[in-house]
């Protein structure tokens, strides 16, 4: 029995506590309250799910037809959020039997939904996000309306394909990935990515995707049975960066890490290159064709906020702009909002965590992942070339991700960036770790090391889980 939990592999272990505390997160975090906004991405779904892509505008707002059923469902819901009221399963009960209502259709306003005041911040950015990470939600939903479920009901089996989808992808990755397997399975099972991987929100799909993408590199690059990239390897990447631009686009550019691949397994560098700027340049033109096609319906509402203002004012001055990254990240309060809402803080959303819990996932979690980042070792060699590659993605990620904070969130000119989330950086987190591994540290992480590690996720998950209940629960 010892030597069997002991030699579980991180891929079981994922799916396990993955699909365990997955449907508990799924079941404890209340209507449209899983993630912020995700009462805009159900209106993304159902609008999908009714066969629409593109945003409607009506009285010079941007955003989606949806029963009436469904729009008092997130009235409802987001009316107790502000009063702060508790969730009784009262509430929960009455609304198993609301109908959908189909035939009498509300407009939805992406950039302030109705419940919420409207001196509200904006999240209309969601209007310009392509279909691809509802498909899931939308097919679930599309059967759920055949067979007459209620908007609830289609609000948990949206929640319940995009978990299924997270789950698959994440699965294939730590399967796949020649290196950094228990560092995958942390990050995978950390509170705030199950939050995400069992909500309505784009962020489940492009989490799981951007780890499948990086271990597909990573197979590619150092799996000795892959002798050559050929048609197949290359039609694989082309398939799954696709996606990625299609999911969000700051991820799109995981693609420089084509070049961690040996060039001997393209025959010759030039080979390598062309194959390279093909894929590059048909991915990148897919992702700018659909956001010219959807950019005119985004209309950023925050205060002093221009994001034509805002570009002119990093281009006159590039290299402020890094300055005003490092000001964030050296702002004490900003830079622990984003480990912390990294990590599994959920007080953005519906509760308070305690500060010792706060202090438990600042100090010990990002320490047992560094550690297990030097200790989760095989055979295989990264050399300094193949590590500053990485290095290079994730700092080109990262910054992207600070200058899409910076133009839609962001007053023009100011010092520092807003409305920086951790979980934003959680699809290139694994990059930041494979920096640290090496197979110099002679450890066996199998023998006792990887029961630490499952016992704190256990424990991690246990405590958000009964968190989320008793925060948001009257029971």
């Amino acid at each position: 029995m010892k030597n069997w939990v002991t030699d579980i592999k991180p891929q079981t272990i994922f799916l396990i506590i993955g699909l365990i505390y997955g449907l508990g997160f799924l079941l404890a975090n209340p209507p449209l309250l899983g993630v912020d906004n995700e009462g805009e991405h159900y209106d993304k779904a159902l609008y999908l799910s009714d066969g629409y892509v593109i945003p409607e505008i009506f009285d010079h707002h941007a955003g989606y037809y949806v029963p009436q059923g469904a729009y008092n469902l997130e009235v409802k819901f987001y009316t107790l959020r502000n009063m702060h009221k508790k969730i009784g399963v009262d509430d929960i009960l009455s609304s198993l039997n609301q109908p959908l209502n189909e035939s009498n259709k509300v407009f939805t306003d992406v950039d302030r939904t109705p419940p919420i005041p409207s001196t509200a911040v904006s999240f209309s950015a969601i209007i310009t996000y392509s279909p691809l990470p509802y498909l899931a939600s939308a097919f679930a939903m599309t059967i759920g309306k055949i067979l007459s479920f209620s908007p609830i009901i289609l609000m948990y089996i949206g929640r319940l394909a995009n978990l299924i989808v997270w789950l698959t992808f994440i699965y294939l990755a730590i399967r796949i990935t020649p290196v950094h397997k228990w560092v995958l399975l942390m990050l995978s099972l950390m509170p705030m990515t199950i939050l995400a991987g069992s909500s309505l929100s784009a962020d489940s799909f492009a989490i799981a995707l951007s780890f499948l993408v990086i271990a597909i590199f990573l197979n590619f690059a150092f799996n000795n049975n892959i002798k050559n990239i050929e048609t197949k390897e290359i039609g694989i990447l082309f398939i799954l960066m696709i996606m990625l631009a299609l999911s969000k686009q700051t991820y799109l550019f995981l693609i420089f890490l084509f070049f961690i691949i040996p060039t001997n397994k393209f025959v010759n560098r030039n080979r390598m290159f062309i194959i390279f700027i093909i894929l590059f340049l048909s991915t990148f033109l897919i992702s700018i064709y659909w956001n010219m096609d959807v950019n005119r319906f985004y209309l950023p509402t925050f205060l002093h906020v221009s994001i034509p203002l805002q570009t002119s004012f990093i281009e006159s001055n590039p290299l402020n702009f890094i300055n005003i990254i490092i000001n964030t990240i050296l702002t004490k309060n900003i830079v622990l909002s984003i480990i912390t809402s990294f990590i599994g803080d959920f007080r953005g959303y519906t509760i308070y965590l305690p500060n010792w819990l706060i202090t438990f996932y600042f100090i010990l979690y990002p320490s047992m992942l560094t550690l297990t980042a030097l200790l989760d070792k095989s055979d295989i060699i990264v050399d300094i070339k193949q590590k500053l590659i990485i290095l290079i993605t994730f700092i080109t990620v990262f910054v992207l991700i600070c200058i899409s904070m910076y133009l839609t969130g962001t007053p023009v000119g100011q010092n520092t960036i807003n409305n920086i989330v951790g979980r934003y950086f959680i699809p290139i987190a694994p990059l930041l770790f494979l920096v640290l591994y090496n197979n110099k540290i002679k450890f066996n992480i199998g023998k006792g090391y990887n029961l630490i590690i499952i016992s704190v996720i256990i424990f991690s998950l246990t405590i958000a889980l009964y968190l989320l209940v008793t925060g948001n629960f009257n029971l």
